[in-house]
């Protein structure tokens, strides 16, 4: 048993030790603006994104995220407030150097009556929605994505890239090294003497 359990812990810290920190900035500039019924070149939406990739897989998803703001908003940190009248999270998120970047965030409040509220949603590929409604009036503004809206990227951290798929040669080394004191460490246990 013991010797399992030691396995298991030396693959996680070689897993761990592997696993990188990534923090990437955005912005999306140029936009159909609905109501203003033309493209808008110099509109932008930014934001930044950290997390790890904590399966190794060189997808950063949802769950791997410790923060993502878009604008000024942490959707991550925001989820802890949601409650019935207010609704605040990344409702989804990928990002590879292969595929790309895709989210969905929103913010949303409403009173208890539902006569005032609010949001603001951006889903990218799509739309960008903000309204406000109260019973004297209501507003709505949405920004389309086109063929023209531009993804630029930076890794905000010198050196950090999306974790690739295949471990490197440190996390192989470690691995092994793991191993083949499991195996020295079951051997010397193995030849002890015995009273009997």
């Amino acid at each position: 048993m013991k010797s399992i359990v030691s396995a298991a812990a030396l693959l996680l810290a070689s897993t761990l030790a592997h696993a990188q920190t990534s923090h990437w900035a955005f912005s999306y500039t140029g936009f159909y603006d609905q109501e203003a019924g033309a493209f808008q070149p110099d509109m932008r939406i930014d934001g930044s994104f950290t997390g790890v990739d904590a399966d190794g897989d060189g997808v950063l998803e949802r769950g791997e995220l410790t923060s993502l703001l878009v604008d000024t908003k942490d959707y991550v940190a925001c989820a802890a407030s949601s409650n019935a009248y207010y609704h605040c999270d990344a409702d989804s998120f990928t990002f590879s150097a292969e595929s790309g970047l895709a989210f969905s965030v929103s913010e949303t409040s409403s009173d208890p009556e539902g006569l005032y509220g609010g949001g603001h949603l951006v889903t990218t590929g799509q739309l960008a929605y903000d309204y406000q409604f109260n019973p004297y009036a209501n507003s709505e503004h949405h920004l389309y994505w086109t063929d023209a809206t531009v993804l630029t990227m930076t890794s905000a951290l010198g050196g950090t890239e999306s974790v690739p798929a295949v471990p490197e040669a440190p996390a192989w080394m470690m691995l092994l090294a793991g191993v083949g004191g499991i195996g020295l460490w079951r051997r010397r246990g193995s030849q002890r003497i015995r009273p009997g």
